[in-house]
């Protein structure tokens, strides 16, 4: 909430700018020409810890007064945990420096936040897909073209509390379908309230979320998961638990007798993490999965195999993130124990490693493409990301795989790529991103599929498909 609460003051100041910022500076001292905070704030801008003035940029050859360091340090305050120990210090040095500044600048906003506690964002993605399926058709016209349009609310019901929202056109989304539901379905992929130091607890979320309960997002889904997040601190160690339905359910809404009405499709996950060090951070998660495994003679169940079912399933994700100088590594490896087995192993196991020189979350905090690996503020930066996933069929629950839809192919093909992206499959997964312009993203992406267990299935060949896209994301 801190974090939350310090964005959306940087935001304000960046925004009135022109009339809250002369107006407060001009009853600040200049700061000396040889002070050492000019080159404290110069480093910190060449680390992409600070964007600058309202424009972007950072004047480091112009005199600034007090007020205006007060404002450059809390940019880089936004970004403490994303900067490495020696500018972590310069921050704190900083934040000390400005003290009295920083508290009276928060006097000033807070009468704006009196007034104004709902925000609005989104985003705009236009995609030009491709694949290679050795099953089934390629996509062919308007089904090589695609967009999302999402629009996002958030905003603040008391001190403890806020909430948001997400309106997003629907899945399938194809450019010339405008007489259809295609082009003009929307629907709410997030909604949730969340609540911090209640019950003991440092916060609770409730509603549709985001599924990024366990490890850096094996099991996860970016959007449209309904359940309730609670998380922890308990000394060095973080704890997170988590409950929700993953998936729809057709007896949902119709009250018929003998049916579960939405009761099923369960997924609750517990974790534990940990930093071991400046450059290692460690998780260790359960989870127990209400969530069947289905399988038919021509491959279109939720399993990548035309054999074998289960009705449950259960496991432990063991993740890793490593820190080399500009590079990250992250790594996740799942052990599941399938209930009530037939036709399949009674074991299944899957991992998934990432390298990427990336600053954004994509590459540091969840896998790609769940999250972007570069700042969309930052023109001209790039970053790639090289990842490979080798998954069993049933290690992962169905409608929980955070690369499924990650590749775009007819669903109703078999063994297809866009619903079964994380079961009985080894992967490459490449990715490169540039910020063309400030908040315009171009990414290019590739993904190599083969069927990791063919015995399951009744292909003749590993190879599976490859899939290829091209996409402009535009962020305000």
């Amino acid at each position: 909430m801190k974090k939350w609460f310090s964005f959306l003051l940087v935001t304000v100041l960046i925004v009135t700018l022109t009339g809250i910022t002369y107006a407060a500076s001009a009853s600040f001292s200049d700061v000396p020409a040889k002070h050492w905070a000019y080159d404290a704030v110069t480093k910190l801008a060449d680390a992409g810890l600070i964007d600058g003035y309202g424009d972007g940029t950072f004047r480091g050859d112009k005199a600034m007064n007090r007020y205006e360091f007060a404002v450059m340090t809390q940019k880089a305050m936004e970004k403490y945990e994303q900067a490495d120990d020696a500018n972590k210090k310069l921050i704190d040095s900083l934040s000390a420096e400005f003290a009295t500044e920083l508290n009276r600048m928060g006097a000033r906003i807070a009468k704006v936040e009196a007034k104004t506690n709902t925000w609005i964002g989104g985003d705009t993605r236009m995609r030009i897909l491709g694949n290679s399926p050795k099953v089934g058709n390629k996509l062919r016209g308007a089904d090589r073209y695609d967009f999302r349009q999402r629009i996002k609310f958030w905003g603040t019901i008391n001190d403890n509390m806020m909430w948001q929202g997400r309106l997003s056109s629907n899945w399938g989304n194809k450019w010339g379908n405008t007489d259809s539901s295609y082009g003009s379905t929307a629907y709410f992929d997030i909604m949730n309230v969340t609540a911090k130091n209640v019950l003991g607890l440092d916060s609770i979320r409730a509603g549709r979320s985001a599924l990024d309960v366990i490890g850096y997002g094996f099991i996860g889904k970016p959007m449209a998961v309904d359940g309730v997040l609670i998380n922890k601190k308990i000394g060095d160690a973080k704890f997170s638990a988590y409950t929700g339905n993953i998936k729809s359910d057709t007896a949902l809404g119709t009250g018929v007798t003998g049916t579960d009405s939405g009761n099923s499709n369960q997924l609750t996950t517990g974790q534990v993490r940990f930093n071991v060090n400046k450059n290692l951070d460690m998780g260790l998660g359960y989870y127990w999965a209400d969530i069947q495994g289905t399988s038919t003679k021509t491959g279109l169940g939720t399993l990548n195999t035309n054999i074998g079912s289960f009705t449950r399933s259960k496991g432990y994700d063991l993740s890793v993130k490593y820190k080399m100088g500009d590079l990250t590594l992250l790594g996740d490896y799942i052990d599941t124990k399938l209930v009530n087995p037939v036709g399949l192993p009674d074991s299944p196991n899957g991992w998934v490693v990432q390298l990427s020189n990336g600053k954004g979350p994509g590459a540091t905090a969840v896998y790609y493409n769940a999250a972007l690996l570069v700042d969309p503020a930052k023109k001209g930066s790039d970053a790639w990301s090289v990842s490979y996933r080798s998954v069993d069929p049933g290690t992962i629950p169905s409608g929980g795989g955070g690369f499924d839809t990650t590749a775009v192919a007819y669903p109703t093909q078999p063994y297809n790529i866009f619903t079964h992206s994380t079961d009985n499959v080894n992967a490459w997964y490449l990715t490169y991103e540039n910020v063309l312009a400030k908040n315009v993203v171009l990414s290019l992406e590739y993904q190599d599929f083969k069927v990791k267990n063919r015995s399951l299935t009744n292909l003749t060949s590993d190879n599976l498909d490859k899939a290829y896209r091209m996409q402009f994301e535009f962020f305000y």
